[in-house]
């Protein structure tokens, strides 16, 4: 059984393995210090970007444990990693939403939490709207880090779909 420790940094929860081949071995330690240090130093701005595009303090929740793919610590902070294929697109939707105050309110009013996360067996290479989900008032994202970095358009898309379906 896999643990988890929730860690609060301002409005957004990380959630950061226990028990996993990350947390155990298997290059284990420079993955732990580069979720430290993205969570540190590049997550903040880019989660108040985020914020800023919806017009309110949302809640994100980062999976660090599903994102944080094995080998791949030196990436993390590079932008190809998740800044570009998954976080600006999600701002870039989020902005086109809040655009007019129709948008801006329906965002408040349905929108509780967004939850970027990267599950392998269901993640989609190319149909990106099959990887975004809105249930409940919270919008998630499964999508793999570091993947097709330029289709920032057709990602962009599909989470405005989605949103606007379900605002």
């Amino acid at each position: 059984m896999s643990l988890v420790r929730p860690v609060l940094l301002a409005s957004t929860l990380l959630v950061l393995p226990m028990s996993n081949a990350l947390a155990q071995g298997d290059g284990g330690l420079a993955e732990r210090r580069a979720i430290a240090a993205y969570s540190k130093d590049v997550w903040p701005p880019l989660e108040r970007a985020i914020q800023d595009a919806a017009g309110f303090s949302v809640p994100v929740t980062l999976d660090l444990k599903s994102l944080a793919l094995p080998g791949s610590a030196e990436n993390y902070a590079n932008d190809d990693y998740l800044r570009k294929p998954i976080i600006d697109p999600l701002i870039r939707a989020l902005s086109a939403i809040s655009s007019d105050d129709i948008g801006k309110q329906a965002l408040k009013d349905r929108l509780t939490s967004i939850v970027i996360t990267y599950d392998e067996a269901s993640a989609p290479s190319s149909n990106y709207q099959e990887g975004v989900g809105f249930s409940a008032g919270v919008l998630t994202l499964n999508w793999k880090p570091f993947t097709n970095v330029d289709d920032l358009d057709p990602r962009v898309k599909a989470i405005t779909t989605v949103l606007e379906a379900n605002l």
